[in-house]
């Protein structure tokens, strides 16, 4: 089961995987006004902060970071290049970033992002966040998540963000197989289901949760 808005379930079944998809969310592109002039790179933090992007013409001689691979590969279909961490996660992408050598950088993100790549950033390089989208609960679909969720109708839930682990967290159940899809979800579900026993992604995107499922 998957909760994601971007998730492609046809790329999964693909796997052989029976898929029950009940987005939780619609993702709202933000107005913005930015100056890039004054840095050398700019880093996206999700697939929807590159669709949320409207200054292309406006980085062609920037270093553009992205946090994993699916989102890079959304950048190169814009015809840009970037590159990515080993570890598709915020605090990744901002070590890549410090061993880059660049010295500024603007990320565009969630209105609802974590504080970790500006924790890790700020008083080493010149950094600054743009929220260019933001997610609105579909509250019809959590109530649909939480039924089938507390009736057991599936036998394992993939959680792909924090902000997805705390609307469903409290409807998990150890009974139901929870995967993680990396470090920052992990610590928010540990934070919150303390009792809830999950597996984390190695790799952390829609594939790396397919192997994880195989490896277990």
């Amino acid at each position: 089961m998957f909760f994601s808005p971007s998730i492609e379930p046809e790329r999964l079944r693909g796997h052989g995987i029976e898929v029950v998809h009940i987005p939780l969310f619609r993702v709202k592109c933000l107005e913005y006004r930015v100056d890039l002039t004054p840095f050398e790179g700019v880093a996206f933090t999700s697939k929807n902060s590159v669709e949320c992007f409207r200054d292309w013409d406006k980085v062609k001689n920037k270093k553009i970071f992205a946090i994993g691979k699916s989102t890079h590969e959304l950048i190169t279909s814009k015809g840009f290049f970037s590159v990515y961490p080993e570890k598709y996660d915020s605090a990744h992408l901002a070590r890549l970033i410090l061993q880059s050598g660049v010295k500024s950088v603007m990320a565009f993100r969630s209105r609802k992002a974590t504080p970790c790549m500006r924790n890790i950033l700020s008083g080493s390089i010149k950094y600054e966040e743009i929220y260019d989208y933001d997610v609105e609960p579909i509250e019809e679909n959590l109530r649909k998540a939480e039924r089938v969720l507390r009736n057991r109708e599936v036998e394992v839930v993939a959680i792909t963000s924090s902000e997805i682990a705390k609307m469903v967290a409290s409807f998990l159940t150890n009974e139901i197989k929870v995967v993680s899809i990396g470090p920052m979800t992990s610590k928010t579900l540990s934070s919150l289901r303390p009792d809830i026993t999950f597996i984390e992604s190695n790799e952390h995107d829609f594939e790396g949760i397919i192997k994880a499922l195989g490896e277990k």
